[in-house]
């Protein structure tokens, strides 16, 4: 079974690729309905205006994880930090992991960092 760190770190190397529609399909059914990969897109492209230039290294940052917190609901496995790096910039998204049946998906996401 696929961990929710695997899941976490694919997101980011498909935002690095610019392959938004495979990171659109590791959302939430729910969160797919509020977001396409184009505005994915124009989230990273925002975020990242201040020094353009591709994302060159994905990490999750394992010391960050949360397990429990406020407002955790029952679906949801961890809260994830994922580094977007480029040459002069150091960005970040911060990822819900939730259990979707088999499937473990990106319940919420939340650009830049805190």
């Amino acid at each position: 079974m696929i961990s929710y760190l695997a899941v976490a770190q694919h997101f980011g190397q498909c935002i690095a690729s610019n392959d938004y529609a495979a990171a659109w399909a590791l959302l939430t059914k729910e969160l797919r309905a509020s977001m396409t990969p184009e505005l994915l897109k124009n989230a990273v492209d925002a975020m990242t205006s201040y020094a353009p230039g591709p994302i060159r290294e994905v990490n999750v940052m394992e010391d960050f994880i949360l397990e429990d917190w406020p407002g955790k609901q029952a679906s949801d496995l961890a809260v994830v930090y994922v580094a977007l790096n480029g040459d002069s910039f150091s960005e970040a998204v911060t990822l819900t992991m939730a259990q979707y049946g088999e499937d473990i998906l990106i319940r919420h996401l939340e650009w830049g960092r805190p």
